[in-house]
């Protein structure tokens, strides 16, 4: 699998070798795609295999969605390295502390967007990472009473509808369609539907 977008990232942290203890206090989740090596990558020009070692830990979401682990140093972000994992910075201590710190530290909005559905704003970085707050989702049902349909095409971006209106279901497709042919930041063309009875989400479907 290859990872798209993140040249800047890593190459910032490959050249220090910090202390996760150090860092703690500005570790979030960071939503990326991983790609296989026959896929064209969006908004990207040049994809990056590393060793394991040298790669960014992560773990899969759901579908073609990682969740990293960046740690904000004012200016930009740096990913935290496999390396720098050991017995008391295990993946599981790593993801518990990256999300205390994201509801601790960001604060979500939910919005009414032009196309007839809703969208969650968070000052540009972390809209995609309330893929890891369950809280959030759980409110966001209730508020449409409903299940979700939700997209998150690029990192500052992510929009739902109700999954029973099928007339703001093409209008979410056609805003996914629209911003990968000219959009920033991009992340997936997938749709995802949270269910509010089990708190569980699935892949729903994929935007061509």
């Amino acid at each position: 699998m290859f990872m798209a977008g993140i040249s800047k990232l890593v190459a910032s942290i490959m050249t220090n070798e910090l202390s996760i203890d150090k860092v703690k206090d500005k570790i979030y989740p960071w939503i990326k795609v991983m790609f296989d090596p026959d896929e064209k990558v969006p908004d990207s020009n040049s994809e990056i295999e590393l060793s394991e070692d040298d790669s960014p830990v992560n773990q899969t979401w759901l579908g073609n969605l990682s969740i990293f682990y960046a740690f904000d140093e004012g200016d930009y972000f740096s990913l935290i390295l496999n390396r720098q994992l050991n017995s008391t910075w295990t993946l599981e201590k790593l993801h518990d502390i990256a999300v205390s710190n994201l509801e601790r530290d960001i604060e979500y909005q939910y919005v009414d967007c032009s196309f007839g559905g809703h969208g969650l704003i968070a000052g540009g970085d972390h809209e995609a990472g309330a893929l890891c707050l369950p809280n959030i989702w759980e409110w966001c049902a209730e508020q449409n009473n409903d299940d979700l349909i939700v997209a998150v095409p690029a990192k500052d971006m992510v929009v739902m509808v109700p999954s029973s209106d099928k007339e703001k279901l093409p209008e979410l497709k056609k805003l996914v369609q629209n911003l990968f042919q000219d959009g920033e930041r991009l992340l997936t063309r997938q749709l995802y539907k949270y269910d509010r009875n089990n708190k569980t989400w699935t892949l729903f479907d994929t935007v061509n």
